[in-house]
């Protein structure tokens, strides 16, 4: 997720319905409860965060470690950038003359794979037991690792995308013409990387659909997310209001955690293995 890549981040929304609920106290306890709650479940919408990218080798954007703080925080209106200098942007793509701090999460992004959490995730598809995941990640390691209900709300950094008519194209099989900005073989339109720039709304066929998904759950698997990217952060708290049961995984205290029905305070690379095992063991 680069300068292009990433929607505006503000304060998380406020819970209408924040009272204390159940939170276990152990990962191993978290994990039963976690597994329990899905059994019971007839709708699981999963949502992931760039904490599961992290666990894949993907820096993440704020923290000690984080690229802004060895870089500096970039600007937030890459998009309007874009538009207004399309030919611009482009040349810099080529020539790979990008601010610093995207060449280096590009270049983890070549060497990513996806962990655990990402098959473990997959093989909860395959079983049935998740009906659909809505990521919040550009990386493109949950489709890698074998989602296929999947919606890339922030989109996916291996395709690009038609401003104008939203076609997308992987980019394996998309050769830019030399006249640049290229265009849409499909209506002229000028194409970028799916990935949602900063000032970039989210395509709104895609929050619709998460939304649409969300309405359906009657329990969400958060996994890895700070909950603080908007609109996405959004469709958790529209989910607890709902009456969904929310579980959160993830090693941090996050917004989300007061209101979560069950918290696994640990790793997703560690826990949704475990989990995957208790599912299939009929706990």
């Amino acid at each position: 997720m680069a300068q292009n890549d990433i929607v505006d981040t503000t304060a998380a929304y406020s819970s209408p319905n924040a009272s204390p609920l159940t939170l276990t106290s152990t990962p191993d306890t978290a994990l039963v409860a976690a597994a329990k709650a899905l059994t019971s479940a007839r709708y699981v919408v999963a949502m992931t965060g760039a904490g599961l990218s992290a666990e894949s080798g993907i820096p993440t954007f704020r923290g000690d470690d984080g690229l802004w703080a060895k870089f500096g925080e970039p600007r937030m209106d890459g998009y309007k950038r874009f538009l207004d200098d399309p030919h611009g942007w482009w040349r810099r793509e080529v020539t790979q003359t990008q601010d610093p701090y995207v060449l280096e999460l590009r270049r983890a992004l070549e060497q990513a794979q996806p962990n655990p959490a990402h098959h473990a995730l997959a093989g909860m598809e395959r079983s049935g037991v998740v009906k659909t995941v809505i990521s919040q990640n550009v990386d493109g390691l949950e489709e890698r690792a074998g989602l296929t209900r999947l919606i890339e709300v922030h989109g996916n950094r291996s395709k690009y995308r038609c401003i104008g008519c939203g076609r997308r194209t992987p980019r394996d099989t998309f050769v830019p013409p030399a006249e640049l900005p290229p265009p849409c073989s499909e209506c002229g339109s000028i194409v970028k990387y799916d990935s949602v720039m900063f000032g970039e709304p989210v395509p709104p066929e895609r929050m619709a659909a998460a939304r649409a998904e969300i309405d359906r759950a009657d329990c969400v698997l958060a996994i890895g997310t700070s909950v603080t990217v908007r609109p996405v952060s959004g469709l958790l708290w529209i989910a607890e209001a709902q009456g969904a049961t929310v579980i959160e995984v993830n090693p941090n205290e996050t917004r989300l955690s007061g209101v979560c029905d069950v918290v696994v305070r640990a790793k997703a690379a560690d826990a949704l293995p475990g989990l995957v095992s208790l599912l299939s063991a009929g706990t």
